[in-house]
């Protein structure tokens, strides 16, 4: 609900040049598959949430999308906080297992995301 009423909100202000001219948004905004990169950039801790929301905001992207693209790329990293937390606390080593992959699962496409922004920029 968050992300939600942060991209109706940047919809309605003006943001800085700076800020718009930032190289992970127009990475954000020039992806070949629109809707998988701004999942994926929902997905990587790295990735600032407001610029994926912006992008969102400025992409026009629809409703039903939008909160679909959220629950998908926030349910990874969501459950690597909740779940690797209680696991480390509990001493459960299968959930520490699982919680490991995701984490490797999520470096995988912080380095899939950084290519394509670098490809992007190359062409």
């Amino acid at each position: 609900m968050g992300n939600c009423a942060v991209a109706v909100l940047l919809s309605h202000v003006k943001l800085s040049h700076k800020f718009k001219q930032n190289k992970i948004l127009d990475s954000l905004t020039h992806y070949r598959h629109p809707a998988l990169g701004l999942t994926v950039g929902y997905m990587v801790p790295i990735i600032p949430s407001v610029l994926v929301n912006y992008a969102c905001a400025t992409m026009k992207i629809p409703r039903k999308n939008f909160i679909l693209m959220v629950a998908v790329g926030m349910f990874p990293t969501s459950a690597l906080y909740a779940f690797g937390g209680d696991a480390l606390f509990k001493g459960n080593y299968t959930r520490l297992l699982v919680i490991v992959v995701l984490i490797v699962i999520i470096l995988l496409l912080t380095r899939f995301v950084h290519q394509r922004r670098v490809e992007a920029t190359t062409k």
